[in-house]
């Protein structure tokens, strides 16, 4: 009978070990896998850059959260039984815990980033960019949920409580911390992106605005090369002031365009925004010289030329005197109201300052030409009794 007593607690504790030990040595590598794929993940996140990568890059770090959301949720559905929780296991526990805060902390990072970033060549990657980090919060957030679910789980099954009481209390401290730590940090990152989705990129302008600047340097290159004489002084400068009036049209539209999202809305300034209308003060400082310079011209050869032509020709030169001015005007304008309305001021002060000196210098030389060449346009009409 006494054997009998002995060998069946000896079965019993065989199967005590064979039920526990198993389940404990299974959860473990599961957790160190666990940290293995969420190590390479934030290392991934951590090394994201919208400089050097693209939406599409991020679209595959939100994929890669997924999966260690999946990871975590099958381990959780894995603990079935009781298990014995090692010195290991809370370490897993905790630097799990730690990663999803230092992966919300990336988030933020990447927010500011997006707030600053220069080169956003086209709005749809610019809404891409929000949509990214909106899913990214997202999904740090509920891969946080469910490894602080799992952990719940996990010491919820542990028979090894009382003995482990002093870590488990740790742990528990340690995931309360992260846990406030990445719920604030994906709060910012949030608000970030619903400031800047209320805000406008000066982006949206850029194709338009690249076109006005194409336009506004092939003007410039006809202008250039044109040779007014006593013969065809008429005809050139009207064919230039059809090319002028097209060109001022499409100022306005972005000008108009311009003023009306002012108006409803703050914007984010892009880099090549504030070059691209540096560019167009400098193409107008050379369209009001060659104006000037034509002036010149007229006014030597209006002795020898046609009373008709040169009353064309010098009809002609103030009207063309007239849109250009308005178009450099409408240019200070766009630069003025982007930067009244704008949130980065600060990240972008240096781009800023030498946009303005820049059109401040070319202003008063576009303003000198054309005042030249109304002044001499004028005398010639006036002395040659137009």
């Amino acid at each position: 009978m006494i054997g009998k007593v002995k060998m069946t607690g000896l079965l019993v504790a065989l199967f005590v070990t064979v039920s526990v030990l198993p389940a404990r040595a299974g959860l473990t590598v599961d957790l160190q896998n666990l940290v293995a794929e969420g190590g390479a993940l934030n290392s991934k996140l951590t090394l994201f850059s919208f400089a050097d990568q693209s939406c599409s890059d991020l679209g595959l770090v939100n994929a890669d959260l997924k999966n260690l959301e999946a990871s975590a949720r099958s381990v959780t559905a894995g603990l079935t039984q009781p298990i014995t929780m090692t010195t290991e296991d809370f370490d897993a526990l905790d630097a799990l815990s730690g990663m999803a805060r230092e992966m919300s902390l990336s988030s933020v990072r990447l927010s500011m980033e997006l707030q600053s970033i220069d080169d956003v060549a086209e709005l749809f990657e610019y809404r891409a960019a929000l949509s990214a980090m909106l899913e990214l919060s997202n999904d740090i957030g509920s891969m946080a949920d469910r490894i602080l679910e799992m952990a719940d789980r996990i010491l919820v099954m542990a028979d090894n409580i009382g003995a482990m009481a002093n870590r488990i209390l740790m742990t528990q401290q340690i995931q309360n911390s992260n846990i406030a730590l990445t719920q604030a940090s994906l709060l910012t990152t949030q608000q970030n992106m619903v400031l800047l989705s209320n805000s406008i990129s000066s982006t949206i302008y850029n194709l338009t605005l690249g076109l006005v600047v194409a336009d506004s340097n092939t003007l410039l290159d006809e202008m250039t090369v044109v040779n007014l004489t006593s013969e065809n002084m008429a005809q050139e400068l009207a064919r230039l002031e059809g090319s002028t009036t097209l060109l001022l049209a499409g100022m306005v539209d972005l000008y108009s365009w311009m003023s009306i999202s002012s108006q409803g809305a703050s914007h984010y300034i892009s880099g090549d925004t504030l070059t691209s209308l540096g560019d167009l003060s400098n193409i107008y400082a050379g369209l009001a010289f060659s104006l000037e310079t034509y002036a010149a011209t007229i006014n030597n050869l209006a002795p020898l030329t046609d009373t008709a032509v040169l009353s064309d020709a010098t009809a002609s030169m103030l009207r063309l005197t007239a849109d250009i001015g308005l178009m450099s005007a409408r240019i200070m304008e766009m630069v003025d109201k982007i930067i009244i309305m704008a949130d980065n001021i600060g990240l972008m002060a240096d781009n800023i300052v030498a946009t303005q000196q820049l059109q401040q210098t070319n202003i008063e030389l576009t303003e000198s030409s054309l005042l030249i060449a109304q002044n001499t346009t004028i005398t010639a009409i006036k002395n040659m009794g137009l």
